[in-house]
């Protein structure tokens, strides 16, 4: 079964059906995402005490594209967290934690 990023990234056309906006938009929305996710991410090292060594520490399970797709699907089709983890292979607590911190 194909997610619905791999869909979108096959058939640009049909991602406004699917997340109700414009592949173009799509890609913009992912590059102020993926650039706000780093001036955050230097932020918090900036005044960060280390105690695990950098680069260290559990891999995120979703991309930050993955995890905007997720989120527009859920604002546009409103589908329980169970029917959520399945379309993008996670559990459903992390299909939710990522519409909460985003």
């Amino acid at each position: 079964m194909t997610t619905p990023l791999e869909r979108i990234e096959s058939h640009p056309h049909e991602s406004k059906r699917l997340i109700g906006i414009e592949y173009e938009h799509f890609l913009g929305l992912v590059e102020l995402a993926e650039k706000r996710h780093l001036e955050k991410q230097a932020f918090i090292e900036k005044n960060k005490i280390r105690i695990v060594a950098k680069g260290g520490g559990r891999k995120p399970d979703m991309s930050v594209k993955q995890g905007i797709c997720l989120c527009l699907i859920y604002l546009r089709q409103k589908p329980i967290f169970e029917i959520l983890g399945l379309l993008f292979d996670v559990s459903k607590t992390k299909a939710m934690i990522h519409l909460i911190i985003g």
